[in-house]
């Protein structure tokens, strides 16, 4: 039988068009055959005449919208730049003008930097350059430059040129900076150029006019949440959008999910109720609604996770620096730069840091608009949005203790100086490790009983006794009796309890941790010392006063023998010590004992450390006993002041010393 005709056709085996992948092509055989590993598709164009267009007005952004149109006209003096992190609406703004831009009768060009040569090739085909120039000018990026620009400064029409996503400006020009405008964001006589980004750096852009574009005010967010679910009313709507921080990105998430699963969410108050402490929940919901390619900058987790992708590749550390400061500044609450010494970040999961490292790892995070700088009592801080915090820390698992444990000794370092982000980082401290191993584990059970701690040094004592007998309850029961973790949880608990004035209850607790701490650990152990020492203060609180002194001060011998005397425990047992000196109406040792105890500690912790601060308001204490009240007034002021700066005016200890200050005022008046 005779071969078919094709058989021995040279053209038979021809494949037209783009091949992806690996082609065999075999016809006749004689001799080896030669695999070719498959080349790289070429850099497809990506541009649209047929911008995105939004779904609902652009709320919150009639000012900045205003601002851009009177802006866009031909032949404007330099590009504008639209600046802020992913989510926050950048894209809806320059969706929004370029509506604005056809209805006036102007040309479109929406363009993505990933391939940005053949996409700015095609405009300018689109404007009547040669297919086949631009084809040659593929392989010569420089000149494509010029020859795109030339038919963009000549188009006879004029035309709004958007670069959306320009998150790597090095894309738009990789020999020069881009507010050069050699390479391909350039004022043009043609048209209009508008570029978004999340680098917030006016140098790079300089002298393009930047634009940060914010999160949405209450109202705004309200009626964009609304505006999203397609409700006439949305009840519930300004608490989601408080809940959701106002960020656009989330607020249209939540909105598709209210439009899609009316049924499991007639309102926003239910779908907050859902929610409730775990964001994640949203990106869950809405992530069967998100289609296309482009979902990574459509969900809230994937939105936060390209953005340290983008900044860990430019400055490593920035990346596990963030991830850290989500702990450390839950909540929005502001995280002093003291806060973050090299001493304590450097080395683990940070590498080797030094002070340059750590300044450039920041500055990455400000210009993506992750972290901004501001002053907190009159020191500079960082500060996260707390849907961008709590979003990270989504992401965070097993592979992320070490930064987790970095984040502890941070707080360690300067434990009780800032009881307000205590008590913050420790909640999602909790939160984070009691989701990577379970709410019993040793490491949750030790920071759920430090964020109660914090709680009852800022004063909400009832409520953090009652957590603290379920957390001591609970650790007993799980890790045993005896277990370190458990025996802190009892102590915490005990330091409660003390602070409610029920000291019967809090010493059987105290004697109770000190057996078995001397049992487990030893007697000169700091932990058993540290139980010892607050079994003395129930005695001196119940007035045993000659049985306190003999106590406190055998701890401070103790403390001395180990050369441990300016040790907080030790400096405790001082101060305590003094206390009973004072009271028994030894003034002189008593006023000795309170200034060595204020010296080290302004030495050790800082002026305006809560410990500190304590030692002024003892040493005023010690003038009011010896009957010296303009002395004791002056001492009471000055405590008060500082304590209204660090604690606030409320707090328990700023009204007992406000207390003692009118008293003492009154007695030196009369």
């Amino acid at each position: 039988m005779a071969s078919p005709p094709e058989a021995h056709n040279r053209n038979a085996n021809d494949v037209r068009g783009a091949v992806y992948g690996q082609l065999l092509q075999v016809q006749d055989i004689h001799g080896g055959v030669t695999l070719n590993a498959a080349q790289a598709p070429p850099p497809v164009a990506d541009v649209s005449l047929d911008p995105p267009r939004p779904a609902t007005p652009a709320r919150g952004r009639a000012e900045l919208l205003t601002e851009l149109q009177s802006a866009m006209q031909r032949g404007a003096p330099v590009p504008h730049v639209l600046t802020g992190p992913g989510g926050f609406g950048k894209t809806t703004v320059a969706a929004t003008l370029a509506e604005h831009a056809r209805s006036e009768g102007w040309t479109v060009f929406w363009v993505r930097p990933d391939a940005i040569v053949p996409s700015m090739l095609e405009v300018a085909v689109e404007l009547g350059g040669s297919r086949q120039e631009a084809e040659q000018f593929k392989v010569a990026p420089r000149s494509a430059t010029r020859w795109v620009w030339r038919h963009l400064d000549a188009a006879p029409r004029p035309w709004l040129l958007v670069i959306d996503n320009a998150d790597q400006p090095e894309l738009l020009d990789p020999e020069n900076r881009p507010g050069e405008q050699r390479g391909w964001m350039r004022a043009s006589p043609g048209g209009f150029v508008l570029v978004t980004s999340r680098v917030d750096d006016p140098a790079l852009w300089a002298p393009a006019k930047v634009h940060r574009v914010e999160v949405l005010e209450d109202t705004e967010a309200a009626v964009a949440l609304t505006d999203h679910s397609g409700l006439a009313e949305l009840p519930g709507a300004a608490d989601l959008a408080e809940r959701l921080g106002g960020v656009p990105l989330a607020l249209t998430l939540a909105g598709r999910v209210l439009a899609t699963h009316q049924v499991l969410f007639p309102d926003a108050d239910a779908l907050l109720r859902h929610l409730g402490e775990d964001v994640a929940r949203i990106d869950t919901l809405a992530a069967p609604l998100v289609t296309g390619p482009d979902s990574e900058r459509r969900l809230l987790s994937e939105v936060w996770e390209l953005s340290l992708r983008l900044v860990t590749e430019r400055e490593p550390t920035a990346g596990p620096l963030l991830r850290i400061l989500s702990v450390l500044g839950g909540n929005a609450v502001a995280v002093p730069l003291r806060r973050l010494p090299l001493s304590e970040l450097a080395g683990g999961a940070l590498g080797s840091l030094d002070e340059a490292g750590l300044a450039r790892a920041i500055n990455e995070l400000v210009v993506h608009g992750l972290v901004t700088v501001g002053q907190r009592a009159g020191e500079t801080a960082l500060r996260l949005h707390p849907l961008v915090s709590e979003s990270i820390r989504v992401n965070l698992g097993p592979e992320s203790l070490p930064l987790l444990e970095t984040a502890e000794r941070l707080l360690r370092w300067r434990a009780d100086h800032d009881y307000v982000l205590e008590m913050g980082a420790y909640t999602v401290l909790h939160r984070v490790l009691s989701r990577i191993h379970d709410p019993g584990h040793p490491e949750s059970v030790r920071v759920n009983a430090q964020s109660q701690r914090s709680l009852m040094l800022l004063g909400h004592r009832e409520e953090a006794e009652r957590n603290l007998r379920v957390i001591a309850d609970q650790s007993r029961a799980n890790l045993g009796g005896d277990h370190p973790e458990s025996l802190r949880a009892q102590h915490t608990l005990a330091d409660a309890l003390r602070d409610l004035d029920r000291f019967e209850e809090a010493e059987e607790i105290f004697r109770s941790v000190t057996r078995e701490r001397e049992s487990v650990l030893g007697t000169t152990h700091p932990e058993t010392l540290s139980s010892r020492h607050q079994v003395a203060l129930m005695r001196g609180l119940r007035g045993d006063l000659a049985t306190a002194e003999e106590e406190f001060r055998s701890l401070w011998e103790e403390h001395v023998k180990l050369s441990r005397e300016e040790d907080q425990g030790a400096l405790q047992a001082l101060e305590n010590l003094s206390f009973v000196l004072m009271y028994r109406g030894e003034h002189d040792a008593a006023e000795e004992g309170f200034r060595r105890v204020g010296q080290v500690r302004s030495r050790l912790l800082g002026r305006l450390h809560p410990r500190t601060v304590e030692t002024g308001y003892n040493l005023a204490r010690v003038a009011f006993e010896r009957g010296d009240y303009r002395t004791a007034a002056e001492g009471f002021a000055r405590t008060m002041e500082t304590r209204e700066e660090i604690l606030g005016e409320d707090h328990p200890a700023t009204s007992m010393t406000r207390e003692w200050y009118e008293k003492a005022g009154r007695l030196a008046e009369g």
